[in-house]
């Protein structure tokens, strides 16, 4: 299997943070294209086309409220080669499994938890519809 396309959905949490440095070691290894996706919940209205926003833009996407979100991402992505940060709005775990089809990834790579207040001792709600749901193969990082 090859592969040269990783989907990693980031929300800031610690565990998407990790998820996001665990594809950096293997994209940088593979030399795989990283996409970062980020999903706005905040709006009702759903976007059908995704917005693709380079790195130096990024910041002028996000909420004052997650600025800590587009710092981190923002300090990130620009150490990634071969990269770039996706923001879509909608439901996090069907913009997730829509957009992962839309860009036939190879795999996504994702934490266990992100920042909802899901149960610390199950799987969060959004990484497990992911799993259950994803064409691709998906690695949870906790």
């Amino acid at each position: 299997m090859s592969l040269s396309h990783i989907l990693v959905p980031y929300d800031g949490s610690e565990h998407s943070q990790k998820a996001l440095e665990k594809a950096i070691g293997l994209g940088t290894e593979l030399n795989a294209h990283i996409e970062v996706l980020y999903v706005d919940s905040t709006s009702t209205e759903i976007l059908e086309q995704p917005l693709i926003i380079p790195t130096h833009e990024l910041e002028s996407y996000f909420d004052h409220e997650e600025e800590d979100v587009r710092l981190n991402l923002r300090r990130l992505i620009s150490t990634i080669p071969n990269a770039q940060a996706t923001v879509i709005q909608g439901s996090a775990g069907k913009g997730i499994v829509k957009y992962a089809d839309r860009i036939e990834a190879d795999l996504i790579i994702m934490g266990s938890r992100g920042l909802g207040t899901v149960s610390e001792f199950v799987m969060g709600s959004v990484s497990h519809y992911v799993t259950q749901r994803a064409k691709s193969p998906v690695m949870i990082v906790k």
